[in-house]
């Protein structure tokens, strides 16, 4: 074909007939081009053994536009490539003129284009990607990425559900609450970890902690809550206001507080490894939160029996689970944590000892009797955040509160030495 046809076929949009024609004018440079025309926007490839250079080309692509008056083309994007490479060394945008004719198209919109136009640009568009860009295969499969703690923490927390779903099939209620207990404690667990950034932590001795108050804590709680003067104070709970508080705290609190410390002090303040009173902290509300998993299972069995029953609509049971397994343990968590905060002041302070415990079990036994005297209602709501607030408190002053118990320590070392003898 001649290249007069060929002119009037581009000036009527053809977009082959442009590329023929800019392949005609680019032979003698060996560069290659292939045109694409949106509406009045022409795209321009440009290949050639070397990258074409960008100014040299550009300038005389835009004359070639003009004097074969494609009128209908007000702009150009051109895209400069080597030969064998995935992407463009450059690209030039040129502004020509506003149309005087818009290209023809067989629909009724003004803006349409052909579909086999629309669908070639598509398909160079995506030609432009690189699968490994898209797709870092490479890095998916890289040990490195799985060294990283916050992406092995992203799949544990991920994948833990649904792991237990294809493990246990048929999981009754009470192995349902333990693996929700375990999930929503892990969370809390990095969360307080993070918090807490104990100094002697120890993966053994938190698990230790954990396992220790569900498994012989509990029971041992369930145990002496049966005698005197535990049973009465139980008993008290379903009296009045004033009844109910005493018993809650001295008995309800006092006990479980007790029974959350027994692996504090076991493992850690009495074999002489706690000299930190935040990674005491830490251990005591890993240790409160092995008991909210033992505590939720239980409970979940009631709520379920309260469902069938109808004495719990669908709504209320979501509801109490989740707080129960959500909302709850971070209390016991937070409980335990100051009490393991006191233990961990003591452990600095021998001549203390016992008195900075029994603080601690009191301060913990209070928040958590007043907390069970007045839950369901915002007064409930606001001892949680009270007990939250102090035990960030205490994370927050504690070299102040290790300077102060030292100091009283010292003091207290002077007043028991014995007299120096006179000569």
């Amino acid at each position: 074909m001649t290249q007069r046809p060929l002119i009037e076929l581009a000036q009527q949009g053809d977009a082959a007939a442009i590329a023929a024609l800019l392949n005609d004018a680019l032979q003698d440079r060996g560069i290659t081009a292939s045109s694409n025309l949106q509406t009045d926007c022409l795209q321009v490839m440009l290949v050639a053994e070397e990258v074409p250079d960008q100014a040299d080309t550009s300038s005389l692509i835009q004359s070639l536009i003009a004097d074969w008056g494609l009128d209908l083309i007000a702009t150009a994007k051109l895209y400069g490539r080597k030969t064998g490479d995935e992407f463009p060394a450059w690209s030039q945008d040129l502004e020509l003129h506003t149309p005087a004719n818009p290209a023809p198209g067989p629909a009724p919109s003004s803006g349409a284009t052909p579909f086999s136009q629309r669908r070639s640009a598509f398909m160079q568009s995506l030609r432009t990607f690189k699968f490994s860009t898209v797709v870092p295969y490479k890095d998916v499969l890289s040990p490195r990425l799985y060294r990283n703690r916050s992406v092995r923490l992203l799949l544990f927390f991920g994948l833990f559900p649904l792991l237990a779903e294809v493990l246990i099939e048929r999981a009754d209620l009470e192995q349902t609450a333990w693996i929700l207990g375990i999930y929503y404690a892990s969370i809390w667990a990095v969360f307080l970890y993070t918090l807490i950034k104990p100094r002697q932590f120890s993966g053994t001795e938190t698990l230790k902690c954990i396992l220790f108050t569900a498994f012989i804590g509990v029971p041992l709680l369930l145990f002496f809550q049966r005698f005197p003067p535990f049973n009465a104070l139980y008993a008290a709970i379903k009296m009045g206001l004033v009844f109910k508080l005493i018993g809650f705290v001295l008995g309800v609190g006092i006990l479980e507080e007790i029974c959350k410390a027994l692996p504090v002090y076991f493992f850690l303040l009495r074999p002489g490894k706690l000299s930190d009173p935040l990674t005491a902290a830490f251990y005591g509300a890993m240790s409160g939160l092995g008991f909210a998993i033992a505590e939720g299972a239980a409970y979940s069995l009631g709520y379920a029996f309260g469902l069938v029953r109808g004495d719990l609509g669908f709504g209320s049971y979501v509801l109490v689970s989740t707080i129960r397994f959500i909302t709850v343990p971070l209390f016991h968590a937070i409980l335990a944590g100051i009490v393991g905060y006191f233990i961990g002041l003591a452990a600095i302070n021998p001549a203390r000892q016992g008195a900075i415990i029994c603080i601690g079990i009191a301060i913990a036994a209070v928040l958590h009797g007043l907390y069970n005297t007045f839950s369901g209602g915002l007064l409930g709501i606001l001892i949680i955040a009270v007990s939250i607030v102090l035990f960030v408190s205490y994370l927050q002053r504690s070299h102040q509160m290790i300077a102060e118990v030292q100091q009283a320590e010292a003091q207290a070392a002077t007043s028991l030495a014995p007299p120096a003898e006179s000569p």
